[in-house]
């Protein structure tokens, strides 16, 4: 590293207060260590990282380093953005040896390996525990829909607490929909893998919810500020009627909802997402990726940083395991006890994927190129149509619609 001079490496990620201070705090770290190598810290929400990225894309000026996600690994690499670590890692630039080849794998697009895993974890509700254990209310592992709805009605009916679930253009809802089924995916090159009438079932879940009062409407949506966790309806929020008992997250997440909910009095508790068979419905998720792109005008740099921010136990009790449990099982083991002093969420998260690794099923292959365009076009539309206090449509006629309509931009695209 001495010998590469004066170096600035641009590094991109998505987070929350939480991951920004630890990444900072891990990135400085490693200039004390090397006085020569500075970073320029990019960091955004979820919302307008990818805007970003894009943008620095079209303009071939992308971060060295950058934050990736599994959905959308293949995209970036058929796009030319990101760089083959396969010559790193042969020669031993990028140690790879503690990860299993499971997860390295997940990071491969044909023969080669764009993107590191930066840590494991998966489906998470993240639920008021304090609020259900002062009703007498025992949340399960594997929560079941059925089991879901139950819970959730008895809270709305006895507090006026309700649920937000299926908002927004993420394909999550309908892929742990789909799962349950017995689909391995949501999408598929040409199409989805649901039937008209399969995608009407997770529409009608939804109506019915919305009807029943206990699953938020658009209005009451519209009131809360369902992107930042400091503010999440969960852990925050004056009435009833803008406050939630559980939250759709991932395990990685629990740290800084905790952190949130702590100022409120809440302790959280931890399962899987509601499903009508849990267990074919859940995966391990690579909670997210590190990626060095083609714009990286020092990628032996940039490697140096991604394997230090893989293997050295000392910046791993720095980034506090926010974005997972360390893919390095080494790494993990090792930062246990150091981790579990400043954040006593980290063994929970391990004890839950440890659950989830004895009920779940393999993780579904990365996303077509033109899920982004459904997910925008159409995913968005009818949640939004689907969480009408005074729906217009009926759930037979949304299904149709999304399996239609995705089959027409895949054709298309």
């Amino acid at each position: 590293m001495a010998g590469a001079g004066n170096v600035e490496i641009g590094f991109g990620w998505w987070g929350n207060q939480v991951r920004d201070a630890a990444t900072h705090e891990a990135l400085a770290y490693f200039t004390e260590n090397f006085p020569n190598v500075t970073f320029n810290e990019l960091a955004e929400n979820w919302s307008n990282y990818w805007s970003k990225m894009s943008t620095y894309a079209a303009d071939s000026s992308l971060p060295d380093l950058m934050q990736q996600d599994y959905a959308l690994i293949e995209q970036w690499v058929e796009a030319g953005d990101l760089l083959d670590l396969t010559p790193y890692v042969e020669s031993g630039a990028l140690d790879l040896s503690g990860i299993s080849q499971s997860i390295i794998d997940t990071g491969k697009v044909g023969d080669g390996i764009y993107a590191v895993c930066a840590g494991v974890n998966a489906p998470a509700l993240l639920y008021n525990k304090t609020l259900t254990d002062e009703l007498g209310i025992e949340v399960p592992d594997n929560l079941t829909w059925d089991k879901f709805v139950e819970i959730s009605k008895e809270i709305y009916e006895k507090k006026g607490i309700g649920v937000i679930y299926g908002q927004g253009n993420s394909e999550n809802y309908p892929t742990y929909y789909a799962r349950s089924l017995g689909h391995v995916d949501f999408y598929q090159k040409d199409g989805l893998s649901l039937t008209a009438e399969e995608a009407a079932g997770y529409y009608q879940n939804i109506l019915t919810g919305v009807a029943e009062g206990w699953m938020f409407n658009t209005d009451q949506i519209a009131n809360v500020n369902v992107n930042d966790i400091a503010q999440s309806p969960m852990v925050f929020g004056a009435t009833p009627d803008v406050r939630t008992w559980c939250s759709i997250a991932f395990s990685n997440q629990i740290h800084a909802f905790q952190d949130a909910a702590t100022a409120d009095g809440i302790e959280l508790g931890i399962c899987s997402w509601p499903s009508a068979d849990p267990v074919k419905s859940n995966y391990m998720k690579p909670g997210q990726f590190f990626s060095v792109t083609t714009d990286a005008k020092n990628p032996d740099v940039a490697v140096a940083v991604l394997n230090y921010l893989i293997n050295d136990p000392q910046a791993n009790i720095l980034l506090k395991a926010e974005r997972g449990v360390p893919a390095n099982s080494e790494v993990a083991a090792a930062i246990a006890e150091e981790v579990n002093k400043i954040d006593p969420t980290y063994g929970v998260a391990v004890d839950y994927l440890a659950i989830v690794e004895k009920n779940s099923s393999p993780i579904f292959p990365p996303l077509p190129s033109y899920s982004g365009t459904v997910n925008d076009d159409v995913l968005k539309r009818l949640s939004d149509d689907a969480l009408l206090k005074n729906p217009t449509r009926t759930a037979e006629e949304m299904g149709a619609d999304l399996v239609d309509s995705a089959k027409d931009i895949a054709e298309n695209y």
